[in-house]
């Protein structure tokens, strides 16, 4: 079995740093993208903690959660419209390796829960654009069960 995260992020900081369509020994980092490409990044998002209130009118976390994050990275960008196709294309590539691991199941692994579903909730798109530097991402969606 492979070594547990001790959070999600860092999971899926982990999980993505195996996939082979980064460039090798590139790092992915978490909340941070330096200026320069090509370097990737997990941001934290977001997200609605779900809950029910039981008997006694306590607050209770439901067993199923999901949690939201962007994966992004620095591209070259600019006028050049073949190098802007092959962003696309990048992260057209990415979005097929998603549903690919979930397909087969592969999922980050970590302490707290087990993941049971990866869904890209947004496509690629430039978010951040410089004159010859852009900053691409996708937004995630992770579901998981928490263990108590």
């Amino acid at each position: 079995m492979p070594q547990e995260s001790n959070s999600l992020v860092q999971a899926l900081r982990v999980w993505f740093s195996g996939c082979p369509l980064l460039q090798p020994g590139a790092k992915v980092g978490v909340d941070y993208l330096p200026e320069a490409p090509t370097e990737y990044a997990v941001y934290e998002s977001p997200s609605t903690i779900r809950y029910r209130e039981n008997v006694l009118g306590e607050i209770i976390p439901t067993q199923k959660q999901e949690q939201n994050f962007i994966f992004a990275s620095k591209e070259p960008f600019g006028a050049d419209t073949a190098q802007n196709m092959m962003n696309a294309a990048f992260y057209e590539a990415i979005l097929l390796w998603i549903w690919t691991q979930n397909d087969l199941r592969n999922y980050p692994h970590f302490t707290s829960g087990t993941i049971t579903n990866i869904t890209p909730t947004l496509t690629a798109y430039p978010a951040e654009v410089g004159s010859d530097v852009a900053k691409y991402q996708i937004q995630l969606k992770v579901t998981y069960n928490r263990r108590d």
